[in-house]
């Protein structure tokens, strides 16, 4: 491991530092010019017309092939490797920070007591239109990523799995997936598509390529590097990438330091990500390739809670003696492992199909956290308490997609269809340790170890006549949900009401969709989809009960008869592209509104925490509906070749009703505009400033009145890049150019007016900072 680290920091700067000295020394200033990234942009094409056109198209919304998006009666965003690159994005919360409507929640990393949890999800996941978590279906080239999942002290998160050097397009679909990609999609996807052999070679349309990439951000004072290879001919292609970073803990605009509550800088963390990403592709015939994928990835931190100390936490121990924290360390660990073998096929003479994909793949992930707490009695008796969790989440599954084209008269389809199957396993263990612990089993297992079976059938029809495009599409999913208790988890539950039982439901997810190009400029749309989401197995199983804790009687239990969420939404929407002067502006409006029934949380239902006989309990059920509408815009302006304007809006309100009582819904964000400017002197250099607004998050939108209300905030970045040759060119930016101070509703809420000057201030988001990369490629 140290070995490792070392290779990092030391072996790729030298390359970086000899290879840029090399690159830079190039004789020949006509040579600047680099060739497009793709062939489709045209050699001729200035860098914002080739962006335009890799923009244009998605690989997500059909399954199959790409789809033109000025086609596609939903709403669809594109962020490509350039855009990752020109902004230096660490992260997704980077990467997807310009998309309206679109937010990645990361709480300040802030961890308390022995349940506390705040901040060791890392970057929890992706809030569409106002729902997140396992409600929204994240992809890694078409491959779904493990749930997150959050007991007592152990969160585990969903954005950590993900590393932006490693993609060459991110695709955000806003509203209902289901019907093509099954559970999880009740509200959007985003689908992470790694870089592949074929892209990298486009770009010097030459055997071999390599690059080196590297940059240091003032957030966390991370320092990055990502060195790539490629190599292929007509028949065998090839790819591998190592990255990895090396930062800190998040930067603040809190002022106080020192030790407990007061504290509002952030406490010290160390982090080092690593992550490898290796591909082979196989060309078997003019018609067929198959492509094996590899990816491992290793994510840890290690901070120290300073808040924590000074008297901020203190317990009790089994004589009644007082405890005060003198040490609290937590430790983090994400790992995954995937393979994934896919095989596509196109042959457009074929009568019955002209595509056809299919794929097996395989993933293994883990996430295992430590809380260690040391502490003195008032009578300087030593003591201490330890926390161990970790969560497992395995799946193997496989699925087939085919796009079949014909006509019926003056009707043209194009029939999608396929299946998906796979088979989920998760898992938990949690212990504890030290001069007290709970009561109870509390904590061998939180739900038994799991199997989920899942199937899902498919068909959608892209029936066009003339300017008129029909998209009706259905698909039916079957889950099965089986525990298997070992004997540790049997002795726990022979003496209390620890469930272990299964579940087994199915769901139909239909769609339509109706399109009409009026003109270039005018292509209106309306659709209706619904979604839906199969319990969790923690949800259905788990069980907690400390037995009597601190005199109180209270507990968890699971809940067999869960069904699944869903959701109905409707969209009316248009897009369209015109000209004005020598350039063009590119739009898109949409309106949306939508339910969401079974809406799973947990609820009280029954007991006392005085009652060892009936204890307060509480339990997982289907309680909640909720209501969401807004409206999204967007508007791309390239005045020409050189300029470029364009900004976007997200309008959304959200209610949910709980027991007959109808409160704000406070995942919903609140309205969003951003704003951008950019202008490239032609292959050299480029510059570009953005704009980003938020509105203040009233009262009158949140569940409990009590929450701190986050203030409006203005905040502007600016980007500029330089090409100092063919091979080498620097990045650089400065966020929050003037040091606006302000708070991300997503990632404080629940925050109260209660908790006090000091923990407001330690949740605020980093103030001014500055980010720098250089990259070269040959």
């Amino acid at each position: 491991m140290q070995f490792k680290r070392r290779f990092v920091r030391i072996v790729v700067p030298a390359v970086l530092a000899k290879t840029c000295a090399v690159a830079m020394a190039e004789p020949n200033p006509v040579e600047t010019a680099r060739p497009s990234r793709q062939a489709e942009g045209g050699a001729s094409s200035s860098p914002l017309r080739r962006e335009e056109t890799l923009k244009a198209i998605s690989v997500t919304a059909n399954r199959v092939g790409t789809t033109q998006l000025s086609r596609t009666a939903a709403s669809v965003s594109v962020i490509t490797s350039d855009d990752i690159d020109d902004d230096n994005a660490r992260d997704i919360k980077d990467a997807l920070k310009y998309e309206p409507g679109v937010e990645v929640r990361r709480q300040a990393y802030r961890p308390s007591g022995v349940t506390g949890s705040s901040g060791r999800a890392g970057n929890e996941g992706i809030n569409i239109r106002g729902l997140e978590g396992n409600r929204v279906l994240m992809l890694e080239d078409g491959m779904p990523l493990p749930q997150s999942f959050a007991f007592g002290s152990g969160a585990a998160g969903r954005g950590d799995y993900l590393n932006t050097d490693l993609y060459e397009r991110i695709e955000v679909l806003r509203g209902p997936t289901s019907v093509l990609y099954g559970s999880d999609g009740l509200t959007g996807a985003v689908n992470f598509v790694t870089k592949d052999p074929k892209d990298l070679l486009a770009i010097y349309r030459k055997p071999t390529y390599f690059s080196l990439k590297g940059g240091y951000d003032s957030t966390d004072r991370s320092w990055g590097s990502t060195a790539t290879a490629a190599f292929g001919g007509e028949r065998v292609q090839g790819m591998l990438v190592l990255s990895g970073r090396h930062g800190h803990e998040t930067d603040n605009q809190g002022e106080g330091g020192g030790l407990g509550a007061n504290r509002s800088k952030p406490d010290p963390l160390t982090y080092n990500n690593r992550n490898a990403l290796g591909k082979i592709v196989f060309r078997l015939s003019s018609q067929d390739t198959l492509k094996l994928t590899a990816e491992t990835l290793d994510n840890t931190n290690s901070s120290d809670g300073l808040s924590q100390l000074g008297g901020a936490y203190q317990w009790g121990g089994r004589s009644s003696r007082d405890y005060t924290a003198n040490r609290y360390v937590t430790d983090n660990e994400v790992q995954s492992n995937r393979v994934k073998l896919d095989y596509d096929h196109r042959d457009d003479s074929n009568p019955y199909f002209q595509q056809l994909h299919a794929s097996v793949y395989y993933r293994n992930a883990q996430t295992h956290q430590t809380l260690d707490i040391g502490g003195l009695s008032a009578t300087g008796v030593a003591a201490s308490r330890s926390r161990v969790n970790d969560y497992r989440d395995n799946i193997l599954g496989g699925n087939l997609v085919a796009d079949s084209r014909f006509a019926t008269g003056a009707w043209r389809h194009q029939l999608t269809y396929g299946f998906d199957v796979s088979v989920s396993h998760y898992s938990t263990s949690s212990s504890a340790a030290g001069e007290w612990v709970p009561g109870g089993d509390g904590y061998p297992e939180v739900f038994p170890k799991t199997t989920q079976t899942n199937f899902g059938a498919y068909l959608q029809d892209e029936a066009r006549w003339d300017r008129l495009s029909i998209v009706p599409g259905v698909r039916f999913d079957w889950f099965r949900m089986t525990p298997h208790a070992d004997a540790t988890y049997n002795t726990a539950a022979a003496t209390s009401t620890k469930p272990t039982t299964g579940l087994t439901d199915n769901a139909v997810s239909p769609r339509l969709a109706l399109l009409y190009e009026v003109t270039p400029a005018l292509v209106p749309y309306v659709q209706y989809a619904r979604g839906f989401r199969a319990p969790s197995a923690y949800q259905v199983n788990s069980y907690y009960n400390p037995a009597g804790s601190y005199g109180l009687f209270y507990q968890q239990v699971g809940n067999p008869n869960l069904r699944p969420e869903t959701s109905n939404t409707f969209e009316l929407g248009t897009r369209g592209k015109f000209g004005v002067g020598a350039g063009h502006v590119n739009y898109s409006l949409a309106g949306f509104a939508g339910r969401y029934n079974d809406f799973i949380d947990t609820k009280v239902v029954g007991g006392n925490v005085r009652s060892p006989n009936d204890p307060y309990t509480v339990q997982y059920v289907n309680f909640s509906k909720a209501s969401i509408r807004g409206l999204e815009a967007k508007a791309d302006w390239l005045v020409d070749d050189s300029l470029e304007v364009k900004g976007g809006l997200a309008w959304i309100r959200g209610t949910e009703t709980k027991d007959g009582v109808t409160t704000g819904l406070d995942t919903v964000p609140p309205l969003a505009v951003v704003l951008g400017l950019r202008y490239t002197g032609g292959e050299r250099w480029f510059a570009g400033v953005d704009l980003t607004y938020n509105s203040r998050k009233s009262k009158s939108d949140m569940s409990d009145p009590s929450f701190y209300s986050t203030p409006s905030f203005t905040i502007v970045d600016l980007h500029a890049g330089y090409r100092f040759s063919r091979h080498v060119s620097l990045t650089a930016g400065i966020n929050n150019l003037f040091d606006r101070k302000y708070w991300v509703w997503n990632d404080v809420r629940g925050l109260k007016d209660s908790d006090g000057a000091a923990t407001i201030a330690a949740l605020t988001a980093p103030g001014r900072n500055f980010n720098v990369g250089m990259k070269i490629d040959f």
